[in-house]
């Protein structure tokens, strides 16, 4: 990859990064439900799953379609029942203001949500295997050109997350009362069911 391919693949990049995929809708749901700190440094959490994706990658572009079509989609119905099992816990918990005290306990479970809707994401694997290889130069090392590419993916998801996490929390403190924090919870709801309608669309 030379300069001139960088420069065309980083807007594309930043085009995938910012989408409101299911891991960005979360990253916001997360920023509604506690603080922009917290929903950042739990959405990094979904960062090893893609490098763990970018090894596999250098490792051969086979070994990413080594899933068959069936465990795609178990992999597509798993992420989707979670997230709508998270949609409807919102609507049934009033999203508190407060950052609850059992941070470390919070912060986990915020952080398995993450890692679990990225490793259930079968797109997320599609961006790399469809994406990625049409700026690979094959007469150059790949696993160098992949180092690049990985690495900027992995910075500007960074960015998109903690920009996720601000949305959600302006979000929370845009609505303060009592009425508006219902409203808030079903808003929790909606994007956790959009959440899941993007994993599920092919």
């Amino acid at each position: 990859m030379n300069a001139a391919q960088w420069w065309i693949f980083l807007p594309a990049c930043i085009g995938m990064n910012f989408f409101p995929g299911p891991n960005n809708l979360i990253a916001l749901v997360h920023g509604i439900r506690t603080n922009v700190r917290h929903a950042t440094v739990a959405g990094l959490a979904r960062l090893p799953v893609m490098v763990v994706m970018l090894v596999l990658l250098a490792a051969g572009l086979e070994a990413l379609l080594a899933l068959s079509a069936s465990a795609f989609q178990w992999m597509r119905i798993i992420g989707a029942i979670y997230l709508l099992w998270m949609a409807w816990q919102a609507l049934h918990v009033v999203v508190s203001t407060c950052f609850d005290l059992e941070v470390r306990k919070t912060l986990w479970l915020m952080a398995r949500s993450e890692a679990l809707v990225a490793f259930t994401n079968p797109k997320l694997i599609l961006i790399f295997y469809a994406f990625f290889p049409q700026f690979i130069d094959p007469a150059e090392p790949v696993v160098p050109q992949i180092i690049v590419m990985g690495g900027t993916f992995v910075l500007i998801e960074v960015a998109a997350i903690g920009l996720y996490a601000f949305g959600g929390r302006w979000l929370q403190e845009s609505f303060e009362d009592g009425q508006s924090a219902r409203w808030l919870s079903r808003f929790t709801a909606a994007a956790l069911t959009a959440a899941a309608g993007l994993i599920l669309v092919p």
